[in-house]
This record gives structure tokens, C-alpha cells and sequence, in this order.
């Protein structure tokens, strides 16, 4: 049910939705077309974060966004995995961490984040990264598996006002 809310074509319906089934969402927050939530009610975002197109947000573990990050398109971030030495390949408890992202992130396309990672706050992770360790502030991440390749500016400013078109 909760794939097919993603479908939508409101952003606002879909936002009403998703807080009505109990994920914290702050104010002009924007989930695009074909937003995937497990676990919605571990879920948490702060203001004006904005969710892209075919995101998956496997919340299971817990899922702290912070503020007036941007997710792009096609990214998964997992709070839980299998544990391939579970003979019967479950969920231990080790395989469950939740995620926290700091303010101001921005997580590129395809990137991947998996469980445990905290992302600090305005982070950059570039497209198609794959996130296995916890990533400072302010640090470009960049590859698979993720690695530090810059900096970015501490003096972040920036706002997200939640403007988007009603219908897509």
C-alpha cells in the first residue's frame, strides 16, 4: 500500500498520507513521484527536506532526516539487511541500526546509504556512492565504498521553501 501512495499525483496528498500513517514530517517537505517508505512510523524529517523521484526509504531501523536536505532521485537508504550468516538469513539484531542525516545534506543520485550510517551535517554524498561508514561534516564523499574527496564551505545558508508544482 505504501508503494502505491507514492503514485499520487499530489505531493501534498502524499505528505498528508504518509503523517496520517505516522511518520514525523516537518513543514515544506516535498516527496516526488514514486517515493518507497518501509516502516513509516520510524520515520522522521525535518523542514523543507525534499525526497526525489523513486527514492526508497527502508525506515524499519529508525530514519532521522534532518532539515533542508535534498535526496535525489533514486536513491535507498536501508536501516535493516539480512544477515548472510544467519542460517535462517533473518534480520539480527546487529542488521538493524537506524540512520540519522544531518542537516543540510545533500545525497546525490543513486547513492546508496546502509545501516548505521550517520551522515553529518552538511555532507555532501555524490552520485552512485555507496555509504557503509559514518560520514563527518561538511566532508564530499564520493565511490564505492565511500571515501572522503573534499570539503564543503561550513557558512550553508540555504532554505527549502517546499515550492512545487501540485500535480506530478
Amino acid at each position: 500500500m505504501l508503494y502505491q501512495i507514492g503514485l499520487v499525483p499530489s505531493h501534498h496528498l502524499r505528505r498528508f498520507v504518509y503523517r496520517a500513517l505516522g511518520a514525523e514530517i516537518g513543514k515544506n517537505v516535498v516527496f516526488h513521484f514514486r517515493t518507497e517508505i518501509r516502516g513509516i512510523h520510524r520515520l522522521r524529517i525535518g523542514n523543507g527536506t525534499i525526497i526525489g523521484d523513486n527514492a526508497l526509504l527502508a525506515a524499519q531501523g529508525g530514519l532521522a532526516i534532518g532539515e533542508n536536505v535534498n535526496i535525489s532521485s533514486n536513491v535507498s537508504i536501508y536501516s535493516i539487511e539480512h544477515d548472510h550468516r544467519d542460517p535462517d538469513f533473518c534480520c539480527t539484531s546487529e542488521k538493524i541500526r537506524p540512520i540519522t542525516i544531518g542537516n543540510r545534506v545533500w545525497i546525490g543520485s543513486n547513492a546508496i546509504i546502509l545501516t548505521g550510517v550517520n551522515i553529518g551535517e552538511g555532507a555532501v554524498c555524490c552520485a552512485g556512492c555507496v555509504v557503509t561508514k559514518d560520514v563527518e561534516p561538511y566532508a564530499v564523499v564520493a565511490g564505492i565504498p565511500a571515501k572522503k574527496v573534499n570539503e564543503r564551505p561550513r557558512n550553508l545558508r540555504y532554505e527549502f521553501k517546499g515550492k512545487a508544482v501540485r500535480l506530478y
